[in-house]
């Protein structure tokens, strides 16, 4: 397993920024165009978010847990938020927690069957890595959305009347590739194999309904789900998605019980994203549309750019050096790019564009402008 890699100071170090996450940011007072973060419908500063919030503040509710949730006591502001997370993950019910990290925990639990061994795609995120070593099962890697890999790494280590579970994540954060997860579930069928997907960068924003990886590759119904809330939904907490059975079993586990539940004001935030993504699809085509520009034109200038469905346009510029002082140059004009170390980006690190959807075509245009 790796471990996470160094983060070298950057062109914000020392400097104060304000604002929601959108296509605009502010640094020390001054506007910048921004593409880095993960906030990708630009929904933080939606009207109907925070009303709701206020509401529940002027209620007098409480900020830190769900109590009663492990002794099977209804609250309305959680099951609330669940139902919605169900109607979005197109499952029958859903669990909301409160943190993205624990979707590795939360997610293997929710698998009803169980399993021998782990089979992680190499660059695999953080929390599937350290869900997978406190299972205590056996842990096996394959080469990043490989499927030749994954089934040889299946014929060499599953033994006879074992079964093992592959987790991966749906849209990779840093390139925004897509896991072939079609050919996974292919290659687990002669296993009875399960798959768990960390679709926490595809949520709201890949496939037809928003429901990530899984419903772009056709794999939804035979694989377990969980996203975090705070990419494109600009919400707190987590879910996953799963059967009633299974919801009521997880609401009895550590990692959702008590303060791990999340709080109430992020549950309410939560629930009316969820809902507004869902009545608003045009929010995603236009995202799409930027999204498709901006590779567009980044290849117009000779870049290397992978396809993918994902707001996240990454590539090479040189090497470290090279893309460090890339990002300075672009930030000295006025746009704020990320040069990345995080999972995926090789030794020298890429530059990783987000976009986000109340980005215009002269916002892209602005920075391919500064690119060459």
């Amino acid at each position: 397993m790796r471990t996470m890699q160094h983060r070298p100071p950057g062109v914000l170090a020392g400097k104060t920024v304000t604002g929601p996450v959108s296509a605009r940011m502010t640094v020390d007072g001054r506007q910048y165009i921004n593409f880095f973060g993960a906030g990708y419908l630009a929904l933080s500063g939606l009207p109907e978010i925070r009303s709701a919030v206020r509401r529940t503040l002027d209620q007098g509710l409480p900020f830190a847990q769900r109590l009663p949730a492990a002794h099977g006591a209804a609250d309305p502001i959680f099951d609330t938020v669940e139902r919605a997370g169900a109607v979005a993950c197109g499952t029958a019910a859903s669990v909301y927690f409160a943190s993205g990290y624990l979707i590795g925990m939360v997610g293997l639990t929710a698998i009803e069957q169980s399993f021998d061994l782990c089979v992680l795609d190499e660059n695999a995120h953080y929390c599937l890595r350290d869900a997978a070593k406190i299972s205590g099962l056996p842990i096996y890697t394959f080469a990043h959305c490989d499927v030749e890999s994954l089934t040889e790494v299946l014929k060499c280590q599953v033994r006879a009347n074992q079964r093992p579970v592959l987790l991966t994540d749906g849209v990779f954060p840093t390139t925004g590739r897509i896991a072939p997860l079609a050919g996974y579930a292919a290659a687990l069928a002669p296993y009875v194999g399960q798959m768990l997907i960390d679709e926490s960068h595809g949520f709201g924003v890949v496939g037809e309904k928003g429901r990530g990886a899984a419903e772009y590759c056709g794999v939804e119904g035979v694989v377990t789900i969980g996203a975090t809330l705070s990419k494109a939904y600009c919400a707190h907490g987590a879910i996953v998605g799963c059967t009633a059975s299974a919801a009521l079993r997880l609401r009895t586990i550590p990692p959702i019980g008590a303060a791990c539940s999340g709080s109430p004001l992020s549950a309410v935030a939560a629930t009316i994203s969820l809902a507004y993504v869902n009545e608003h699809p045009e929010l995603r085509k236009s995202l799409h549309a930027m999204t498709g520009y901006l590779r567009v034109r980044l290849r117009g200038i000779g870049l290397d750019v992978i396809e993918s469905p994902a707001p996240i346009v990454s590539f090479k510029w040189g090497n470290s050096t090279d893309m460090q002082a890339l990002q300075r140059r672009a930030f000295d004009r006025g746009l704020y790019i990320h040069y990345s170390t995080y999972i995926g980006a090789g030794p020298e690190g890429m530059i990783r564009c987000a976009v986000f959807r109340d980005h215009s075509r002269a916002d892209v245009d602005a920075l391919v402008d500064a690119l060459t």
